[in-house]
């Protein structure tokens, strides 16, 4: 294992960096596995760039820096090239691509590379004194124990994993290494967003957006599982006697399927703090519904519809008819009909995040409720449910596709991603890479 030959904290300071108490935490261990976990933009990926620097200050030192995408890698190497290469000119040479390094050679030989955990075919390579990774906790379990690990080994490097926690996943299980006499070479920190100075969001405002599971897991970075019921609902608060109101927006959202479509209504108004929502009809658990014949249920609803909302899957092509449900419905003179393609909106977990911000935020408030006529999208509700939890498994981040309950959701998140398009915004990225 590398012997770190320079006095981090004299480097620190003659850098100008101050190191928190938690980031002390870190600089301070000299455990070879490390798992840092932290809450969203409390300074997790620049005091990993500090470690990274005080690293390559000794003489023939080869590391990595792995996120889950080049991007994001990119993060602590921007850190990395400003301090060594543009303020202290200490990077010999350089490779960079659209203005970001991804290879430096240093003055005394030391080497540095970015590496995305999504390209494992890129992470074959020669023996490693030592690795930061970023947001490890949505790595592939396989890319830490088949790709990074073994690179360590001949030259008995040394690893840091930053991360936010994604439920209790393989990090939770590193995590309690760190926490644990049975493991003397492991070192593991948790801190909450709020205990740092880069964290400049507003904490009440992050309560009335964010899930209460959201919160605990994004700022207060906390293990968090999101086992058995996918929804917060209860039928005491949630359902209620709702009228058509003519001066709110009005929407459909539609999961095709020929043995068992879906459709709901919702509409949209504002209200003090934000927008409600109002699931006010549908059309659930009918079978055997040919695309025309659905068409025709929905236009003899009579809704004044602004937009239709679907799955990016109805622009496929039926085999039986040679069109698309979309193209169908198109020609009945439904439109407009949008979907969403994005990754972000396609990851499941997401979508299922944001409905269930608007049932239930952190604050304990509720902003979507559902019309008592609308009984079988209740049960839906109801009935949605994760996997159960084996001993010998771990839980799945992805309810159970029952094909019954199934549908239902699928549309009523249709209509949320795409009515309430999910945002990358500074505090939390809401993207996941379950």
């Amino acid at each position: 294992m590398q012997n770190f030959q320079i006095n981090k904290e004299k480097y620190f300071k003659a850098i100008g960096y101050a190191p928190e108490s938690p980031q002390w935490d870190v600089h301070r261990s000299n455990k070879r596995w490390r798992i840092n976990v932290q809450g969203r933009r409390s300074g997790k990926s620049y005091s990993a760039a500090r470690e990274a620097e005080a690293a390559l200050f000794v003489p023939e030192t080869r590391g990595w820096i792995v996120a889950p995408t080049y991007d994001l890698a990119g993060k602590i190497g921007r850190e990395v090239h400003q301090m060594l290469g543009i303020n202290l000119g200490f990077i010999q040479s350089k490779r960079m691509v659209s203005g970001q390094m991804f290879y430096a050679k240093c003055k005394n030989g030391s080497e540095l590379w970015l590496k995305s955990a999504d390209r494992p075919d890129s992470l074959l390579g020669e023996g490693l004194d030592f690795i930061v990774g970023d947001e490890v906790a949505v790595w592939s379990k396989i890319i830490f124990e088949q790709y990074l690990r073994p690179t360590l080994s001949d030259r008995l490097g040394w690893f840091l994993g930053n991360t936010t926690p994604r439920g209790f996943n393989w990090i939770y299980d590193l995590y309690k290494r760190g926490q644990s006499n049975d493991f003397p070479e492991w070192d593991s920190w948790q801190h909450p967003s709020s205990s740092s100075r880069y964290f400049r969001d507003s904490l009440s405002e992050l309560k009335r957006e964010l899930t209460k599971e959201t919160y605990e897991q994004e700022i207060l970075a906390r293990f968090t599982s999101f086992a058995g019921k996918v929804f917060p609902f209860d039928r005491n608060t949630h359902v209620k006697k709702i009228e058509f109101n003519p001066a709110w927006e009005t929407f459909c959202s539609i999961d095709f399927g020929y043995r068992m479509p879906a459709v709901i209504w919702a509409q949209v108004g504002k209200v003090e703090g934000g927008h409600e929502i109002h699931i006010i009809d549908e059309i659930i658990h009918e079978t055997d519904i040919r695309t025309e014949e659905l068409a025709d249920k929905i236009l003899a609803k009579g809704y004044p519809v602004q937009k239709y909302f679907c799955d990016p899957a109805g622009e496929g092509v039926q085999s039986s008819s040679g069109l698309g449900d979309v193209t169908i419905f198109r020609r009945k003179e439904i439109s407009p009909i949008s979907y969403k393609t994005d990754k972000i909106s396609r990851a499941l977990p997401s979508g299922i995040d944001l409905v269930r911000s608007y049932l239930e935020n952190a604050e304990g408030k509720s902003r979507l409720f559902i019309s008592d006529i609308c009984k079988g999208i209740i049960v839906d509700f109801e009935n949605y449910r994760y996997p159960e939890k084996k001993e010998e498994r771990r839980l799945r981040d992805e309810p159970l596709k029952d094909g019954y309950h199934d549908h239902g959701m699928d549309a009523v998140r249709y209509f949320f991603i795409n009515r309430f398009p999910i945002v990358k915004r500074e505090a939390i990225e809401v993207q996941r890479y379950w």
